[in-house]
C-alpha cells in the first residue's frame, strides 16, 4: 500500500482516522490504497473525529475529494454533505484569495514595487496543479526590505488594516507603531499582517521567508534569481525557484515542529509534480544553509508518511543521520496522539536545536532567539525612532526579570 508505515507506528496502533486521513493526504492515490481505503471506511469510523482531523491538519479539500472520487458510498450521506459544503466554501475562499493576489500584482506593478508571492494559491497551483485542493487562508507576499515602507502605505490606502500581533497596545502606543518605520526590526516573523475587513482577506507582507531569530538564512540575494513561475487566472506570476520552494516549505514545516500534515502534503506534492527537481543543487543549498538535517527530516516524513517517491541516493544520505529518526519518531508521536502540549514548554526550542547537524547552527539559533528583540520588547520603551542597540541591551534584563518573578510567585 502507499502508507510506509514506520516500526512506531506499528508498535502503538494506528487509528483507523489517522489512516484514512493519510491515505487521502495525496492527490495521485494507487489501486492498492484506493483498495485499503474502502476496507478501512467498512470499520466503525469516527466520522466526527475524522473530520475535527481533517480540519486540524488542513487537507479537508484533500479529504472530501478522495472519499467522493473513490469510494462516495461508503460515506454516510450526511458527512459527505458536510464534506461537500465544507469543500465549496474552501473553494470560494481559494478563488477570492487567488483573485486579490492577481490584483495586488497589478497594483504593485504600477508602483513599481517587486513582489514575490509563496505559499497560498502560488504553491496550491505549482505543486497540487488545482487551487482548490490545497487549504489556505490568506495570502503571502515578499517584498525587498527598502520597500516596507512604500508596501504598508499602499495596502493602507486600499482599506486594509494592520494587524498588530502578539502585544496588546494602547491607542498612544498603536499610533507610534504605525508611523514607525524601524518598528518592522522587531516584528518576530518578519511579516505585517493586513485585514481587509470588508472583503475579509487577510494578507502578510514580508520581508523574510524566515523569521532571523530561526537562524535557516533562505533570504539570499539569489532568492529573487532564476525563478519559477505559475499562470493564475489567466497572469503569470512569479514563483520561487524549485529548490527554494522546497527549502521555503521545509524551513516552516520545521519551524512549527511539522504539526500540521499540511506541511507534509506541501513537500510531497511539489515532489511529485516536479520530476526536473535537481537534487544534487537541492542537498547543496541546504547545507549550505545549515539546514540538511531538516531537509532530511522532512523527506523522510513524506516518504513515511505519504508513500513520496524519493531518489535512492537520497533515501542512503538520509539514513547516514540517526538523528532524523529519532525526530520522525517526536513528530509521529504528535501526530498520532494529537498532543499539543509535546511542542510546548521549551520542546520547542529543544526540537529546534536538535534539527541542525552543526554546532555553529545550534548556538546562532539558540543565541538568536535569546537577544533578537521583540514587539514586547520594544513595548518597555515604545519610540518611534530609536538606535536598536538599546533593545538588544533590554532583552535579556527582561527576561530575567520575568524569570526572577515567575519564582518569587511560586
Amino acid at each position: 500500500m502507499l502508507l510506509k508505515s514506520p516500526r512506531w507506528f506499528s508498535s502503538v496502533g494506528v487509528q483507523h482516522e489517522l489512516e484514512v486521513l493519510l491515505i487521502c493526504a495525496n492527490t495521485q492515490i494507487s489501486a492498492e490504497s484506493g483498495q485499503r481505503l474502502k476496507t478501512l471506511l467498512q470499520e466503525n469510523i469516527d466520522w466526527v473525529k475524522l473530520i475535527e482531523m481533517a480540519n486540524y491538519h488542513k487537507v479537508m479539500p484533500l479529504l472530501y475529494s478522495n472519499l467522493n472520487g473513490i469510494c462516495p458510498e461508503a460515506v454516510p450521506k450526511p458527512i459527505l454533505t458536510k464534506l461537500r459544503l465544507e469543500f465549496q466554501f474552501n473553494t470560494r475562499k481559494s478563488l477570492l484569495l487567488s483573485g486579490e493576489l492577481v490584483r495586488l500584482l497589478n497594483l504593485f506593478e504600477t508602483q513599481g514595487i517587486p513582489l514575490l508571492p509563496f505559499k497560498g494559491p502560488v504553491l496550491a497551483a505549482a505543486a497540487y496543479g488545482n487551487l482548490l485542493l490545497r487549504q489556505f487562508s490568506d495570502l503571502d507576499i515578499l517584498i525587498h526590505t527598502p520597500d516596507i515602507e512604500q508596501s504598508k502605505a499602499l495596502f493602507l490606502s486600499e482599506g486594509y488594516q494592520m494587524k498588530i500581533e502578539r502585544v496588546e497596545l494602547t491607542l498612544e502606543q498603536e499610533k507610534v507603531f504605525l508611523r514607525s518605520d524601524q518598528i518592522y526590526q522587531f516584528v518576530r516573523e518578519a511579516a505585517y499582517p493586513f485585514l481587509h475587513p470588508k472583503k475579509e482577506i487577510l494578507v502578510e507582507l514580508h520581508w523574510g521567508i524566515m523569521p532571523q531569530y530561526f537562524s535557516f538564512p533562505i533570504d539570499d540575494s539569489g532568492l529573487w534569481e532564476n525563478l519559477d513561475s505559475v499562470v493564475i487566472a489567466g497572469k503569470t506570476i512569479p514563483n520561487l525557484s524549485p529548490e527554494n520552494t522546497v527549502l521555503a516549505i521545509i524551513g516552516h514545516g520545521t519551524k512549527e515542529c511539522w504539526t500540521q500534515l499540511a506541511r507534509i502534503c506541501d513537500l510531497s506534492e511539489y515532489i511529485r509534480s516536479h520530476p526536473q527537481l535537481d537534487w544534487a543543487k537541492l542537498i547543496e543549498k541546504a547545507t549550505e544553509k545549515g539546514g540538511q538535517r531538516m531537509l532530511f527530516l522532512g523527506l523522510t516524513l513524506a516518504d513515511h508518511l505519504l508513500g513520496t517517491i524519493l531518489p535512492q541516493d537520497i533515501l542512503q544520505k538520509i539514513k547516514a543521520d540517526p538523528e532524523v529518526e529519532s525526530l520522525a519518531n517526536q513528530v509521529y508521536k504528535q501526530l498520532v496522539y494529537q498532543v499539543d502540549s509535546s511542542f510546548k514548554d521549551g520542546s520547542t526550542t529543544r526540537f529546534h536545536i536538535k534539527v541542525r547537524e552543526r554546532l555553529q547552527d545550534q548556538v546562532r539559533y539558540f543565541v538568536q532567539v535569546a537577544i533578537t528583540p521583540t514587539t514586547t520588547d520594544w513595548l518597555v520603551l515604545p519610540l518611534a525612532k530609536f538606535p536598536a542597540f538599546i533593545y538588544y541591551l533590554l532583552r535579556p534584563l527582561r527576561l530575567i526579570i520575568e524569570q526572577v518573578v515567575k519564582k518569587v510567585k511560586k
